[in-house]
């Protein structure tokens, strides 16, 4: 046989194997599309059926259509809902009951990647991605039906055999709303969130994932980049809002910028509503950062650790309607270290900085019936081990500060708080000095707050050194100041003509007119014993333990 021949030969041979292949390729291709199109009749049926029979009855699914591509590997299903039955729910043993019931409406559901062939002979779910858009999810918290079960089990234990040894690349979730409530009562629902997005890369669910420390609840990374994030809360009080999030579980960082929490009522309105004087808050800050984050320690031992956290161009704004009843709430357990202690997360900051606030508290004055404002600007703060974790407080329960900031936007005012993180009675001390100012600057607040006005003096320094806790306080206050003088008013703001003489003893008699009170002598110190009211905030205490020692300065009982 010649070698033409021979080529030719092996020519047809080589032909007849593309032949065949690509034969073998077209019956796989139209096998697929044959089968997609098969499957897109049969599917949604049998699938329904499927969630409902796994589920005992408990879950119905539902949605508007279903595209299937077994070529691509693909499964798309649009206007999805996942309904819970009460019935068949309660019709399950004590034991067979879940904690919780889901209420699930989607946009849609896409599916992407799925390995067929694997799926059917081996039954292992491998895939590429799944993308769910706008989620609409309500949890019924059901804790009152269920058997509490004498061991507890691992998250890896709770996931369906299903899902187990999954393998997906990517899960993407986009828009999330999310709201729960007790059971089927709707007037117990949470506070609605909404527009959270965030993505699940490289998933795989098998019993040795959840150990291995560069994982993070069976994922290599999770991460959030959401926009327009919402958090209505469940009283139609407030709505926060937060412009975009970005945070990486593997990078452990959390990065939020335009945060604010906007009262829904204006400030008289919104007291009203509130029946009782009580704070009512406005917030914004630009900037929050958050670094070396470790989610593993939050994903095995369910504690937070943050080594720095940073507040950036904040204003915080807060009005209280005195003229309103007292709410009768007991206000020193909100201290800040006592209600750090109730947080059910154990929590450390290393290092808290607070850059650039601006601080605003406006009070109605019960007796002028007018508003009244101290501002703080330009506030700077460190915080130093922020913790309710009690192993941490076994090295150091005291978090340490420092701030410094302009008392109505002028005066230089410097204070280091420290407070006693594990003190049951929420122990704190603190310490600081005011700059020189022209007294007159302190009218503001108290005209309508004291019924008082300063017509004249310089503060040249306020130095304050406390003792406290929820009980009460002691300490030393110190004022240095000269050529002072008061007017007493009356609820109009008018000096008091008829009790001029009261304005006359508050100048010539009861207040001092400087200190040192003459040339050379020893300046007065202020020792100070105050008794806190539990229903008065953690703030109060801090002022009227000043206040009470600016009062023995001056030389009067009150302003």
């Amino acid at each position: 046989m010649d070698k033409k021949t021979t080529q030719t030969s092996k020519n047809k041979t080589w032909k007849k194997i593309a032949i065949w292949v690509g034969s073998v390729m077209v019956v796989i291709v139209l096998a697929l599309v044959i089968g997609g199109i098969i499957l897109q009749n049969s599917m949604p049926e049998k699938l329904k059926a499927r969630v409902n029979k796994e589920t005992e009855g408990v879950y119905q699914l539902d949605f508007a259509n279903m595209n299937v591509s077994l070529l691509r590997g693909s499964i798309r299903l649009d206007s999805v809902k996942l309904s819970p039955d009460t019935v068949a729910y309660f019709d399950l043993s004590d034991s067979s009951r879940s904690a919780n019931l889901f209420d699930v409406n989607m946009s849609s559901l896409s599916i992407s990647g799925v390995k067929v062939l694997k799926l059917l002979f081996q039954k292992d779910l491998q895939l590429s991605s799944i993308t769910i858009s706008k989620p609409d999810v309500l949890v019924m918290s059901m804790q009152d039906t269920v058997k509490q079960e004498e061991t507890e089990q691992t998250l890896y234990e709770k996931i369906p055999d299903f899902f187990k040894d999954t393998d997906i690349r990517l899960i993407r979730v986009q828009e999330l709303s999310f709201v729960e409530q007790q059971g089927a009562d709707t007037t117990t629902r949470s506070g609605q969130l909404s527009g959270l997005s965030f993505a699940l890369e490289s998933i795989r669910i098998d019993s040795l994932r959840s150990a291995d420390t560069s994982a993070f609840w069976f994922c290599d990374d999770v991460k959030i980049d959401s926009r327009n994030f919402k958090y209505a809360s469940a009283d139609g009080m407030y709505i926060f809002d937060i412009a975009d999030i970005k945070a990486s579980l593997k990078d452990g960082f959390l990065d939020v910028s335009n945060f604010k929490l906007t009262p829904q009522y204006p400030e008289i309105e919104f007291s009203q509503k509130l029946g009782t004087e009580g704070d009512r808050y406005h917030i914004v800050v630009e900037k929050i950062k958050a670094r070396q984050i470790k989610f593993k320690d939050l994903e095995i031992d369910n504690i937070l650790r943050i080594a720095s956290l940073s507040l950036e161009n904040a204003e915080l704004r807060i009005f209280n309607n005195k003229l309103l009843p007292e709410s009768g709430k007991i206000k020193a357990e909100n201290f800040p270290n006592l209600a750090m202690k109730r947080l059910g997360l154990p929590t450390t900051v290393d290092t808290l900085l607070m850059k650039n606030f601006a601080v605003y508290y406006k009070e109605m004055g019960p007796k002028s019936k007018k508003p009244g404002t101290v501002f703080f600007t330009n506030l700077y703060g460190t915080l130093k081990n922020v913790t309710n974790d009690s192993a941490r407080w076994a090295t150091d329960s005291w978090c340490r500060s420092d701030f410094q900031t302009n008392f109505m936007g002028k005066v230089p005012l410097k204070v280091n708080l420290n407070l006693n993180m594990a003190d049951e009675a929420g122990e704190f001390n603190y310490k600081g000095s005011l700059g020189k100012a022209n007294a007159k600057l302190f009218n503001e607040f108290a005209e309508p707050l004291a019924m008082a006005r300063i017509e004249k003096g310089v503060i040249n320094q306020v130095t304050f050194s406390i003792n406290a806790n929820r009980y009460g306080s002691s300490g030393t206050v110190q004022a240095l100041y000269d050529n002072m003088e008061i007017s007493l008013l009356d609820k109009d703001g008018n000096v008091l003509k008829k009790k001029g003489f009261l304005s006359f003893l508050a100048n010539s008699l009861i207040v001092k007119n400087s200190n040192p009170r003459k040339k050379g002598e020893e300046p007065i110190s202020a020792e100070i014993s105050h008794l806190h009211p539990q229903d008065k905030s953690f703030f109060n205490l801090m002022w009227k333990s000043i206040y009470a020692g600016l009062k023995v300065n001056l030389g009067v009982p009150d302003l």
